[in-house]
């Protein structure tokens, strides 16, 4: 590996909002080897309460379930999946066993039970992770908390960084708060939206980092928001530098038609920049049920992907 290869494997905590994990694995792959390999896929997915015991919390699912979300999972023949609503590792094995996937929990810690909604169950906790196959080399990784906002309940961002076709990339899995569904959330007096115009500038300042410096990102997770729709005023703060850059970000998602019967525009997103790699065509595909009743579906979202 030469020096410069050495050099980006070196992880940095100099452009992170919190604390470093540096795991040990093993050495990353040169850059050409992967480019002449076939695409990456990446994908991202809320898959709504997934708990352990399964048949505990807001969605209780049966052995049947779990098996439909595991044959699920392997038929999106992704190589990295960012997830959300995740209660525990010992939840995720059982989609994801550790044999073929590397799997990252968000650090954050758990907040208060609370009633669920509907079922009037006790809920589990809500956490965001990533399931990485085993052939790909992790980085680095990085636990951010402050999307939460130190308030109970709202989720912190989880970073890594592995060596993709753009380069040594970092991918944030972000899932923001709910209930603000305006094209511009400055405009309304909802609580949930003035959470997310707090989370905004932090989402934006993580993007800035990476685009004075060049360096590869990609933003993925359930936004809770409809960046897609015109004039939207989140889209429009990440999509301006401070420094009046020309930004290098692309909205995967930009075309997407959501998969939910109730609600098409899609608030989870994928976005892409810091690379002189032309992505301005890449699209993200939307992966459908097989049952796509409102009370059959397996998630209340479906994943969504893309290949680099």
């Amino acid at each position: 590996m030469n020096k410069i290869l050495k050099a980006l494997a070196i992880p940095t905590c100099l452009f992170y909002l919190s604390g470093c994990e540096h795991p040990e694995h093993a050495s990353v792959q040169p850059i050409s080897e992967l480019k002449n390999k076939a695409p990456l896929t990446i994908a991202t997915w809320n898959i709504e309460h997934l708990a352990y015991p399964s048949d505990t919390g807001c969605k209780p699912r049966n052995q049947e379930d779990i098996e439909k979300l595991r044959t699920y999972a392997k038929n999106l023949d992704a190589s990295i999946i960012a997830l959300q609503e995740v209660a525990s590792k010992e939840a995720l094995k059982s989609i994801f066993p550790e044999n073929n996937w590397q799997l990252i929990m968000s650090d954050r810690e758990d907040s208060p039970i609370y009633e669920c909604r509907e079922s009037r169950f006790q809920s589990t906790q809500q956490k965001v992770a990533f399931a990485v196959r085993k052939s790909i080399p992790v980085v680095d990784i990085k636990h951010n908390n402050q999307f939460n906002l130190d308030i109970p309940g709202l989720r912190n961002g989880l970073a890594i960084t592995v060596n993709t076709p753009l380069g040594n990339t970092e991918i944030l899995n972000v899932h923001l708060k709910s209930g603000c569904f305006v094209n511009d959330y400055a405009k309304s007096g909802k609580k949930a939206c003035q959470v997310l115009e707090k989370q905004a500038p932090i989402l934006d300042s993580w993007l800035e980092q990476r685009e004075r410096i060049d360096s590869p990102y990609i933003i993925l997770g359930d936004f809770n928001h409809r960046l897609s729709t015109p004039d939207n005023h989140f889209f429009q703060v990440l999509n301006n530098n401070s420094n009046k850059k020309e930004p290098s970000l692309h909205l995967a998602t930009e075309n997407l038609k959501g998969c939910h019967p109730r609600y098409p525009e899609p608030i989870d997103h994928i976005v892409i920049g810091g690379t002189n790699t032309d992505i301005s065509k890449k699209s993200a595909s939307v992966h459908s049920y097989i049952n796509m009743n409102e009370d059959e579906m397996l998630s209340d979202h479906c994943a969504i992907s893309i290949s680099l």
